[in-house]
């Protein structure tokens, strides 16, 4: 019986369904840390789809970034509260994603108050001149 490398987070009855099916997976459960580094990953993973999924399947590639997010969330120990708190502020200071706005570089002043953290996260914003 050939065998496939998962190395993921998965559904919580996904390991139930494969043992059902006749297969015989190798799992375990993650450690709290682990988890959450895991649904990180997973959030990526699942909004990468987002970008190639058919139309028909938008909302559910949506809906697994979007539980991902919840399952992270509560192991945070964070309410729906606080996301939306949190969003609310984030919006009043800087506005929403709505208008599609894409930077594709900027050029700052040596004494520009940014240059500092655009430094600090050269893997985000490495320096090009």
């Amino acid at each position: 019986m050939p065998t496939f490398k998962f190395a993921k987070l998965v559904r919580d009855t996904i390991v139930d369904q494969q043992l059902a099916a006749g297969a015989r997976p190798v799992y375990r459960q993650l450690s709290p840390e682990e988890h959450k580094r895991a649904l990180a990953g997973k959030i990526a993973e699942e909004a990468a789809e987002i970008s190639d999924a058919p139309p028909e399947d938008i909302a559910a590639e949506i809906a697994d970034v979007q539980q991902a997010l919840d399952d992270l969330r509560e192991l945070y120990g964070l309410s729906a509260q606080d996301i939306t708190r949190e969003q609310a502020a984030k919006n009043a200071k800087n506005g929403a994603f709505t208008k599609g706005i894409y930077i594709e570089q900027v050029e700052v002043d040596e004494d520009d108050p940014w240059i500092g953290y655009y430094r600090k996260h050269a893997d985000r914003y490495p320096q090009i001149d």
